[in-house]
């Protein structure tokens, strides 16, 4: 059996950023927030407020979120990351996750 490690915010946030930085210089990226909370299913993940001055492609969001989750992996980590993306020009942090469609 596996033992399951679980990063502290301070360490998820130090493998993340540079991925971010990576990732999202292109975008205007500044910083990031990781908070540590439960989901709607009880597990434990990963929220990361992500700094940018402009719209972050579709592409470059996936191209993250991946890195990111192989990085927390390598390091024993198995919470999943859920990142939001706040612009100055918008506030509260905006989620990009995609909205679960309804079959009416």
């Amino acid at each position: 059996m596996s033992m399951v490690t679980v990063l502290s915010e301070d360490a998820a946030r130090k493998i993340a950023e540079p991925i971010l930085r990576k990732h999202l210089q292109p975008f205007g990226y500044s910083g990031v927030s990781v908070k540590s909370e439960e989901d709607f299913d009880g597990d434990i993940v990963l929220r990361m407020t992500v700094n940018v001055e402009r719209q972050v492609s579709g592409r470059a969001m996936v191209d993250v979120v991946g890195a990111i989750r192989g990085a927390l992996l390598d390091q024993g980590d198995e919470r999943f990351a859920f990142l939001s993306y706040r612009r100055p020009d918008t506030d509260p942090a905006v989620d990009v996750r995609p909205k679960p469609s309804r079959l009416d």
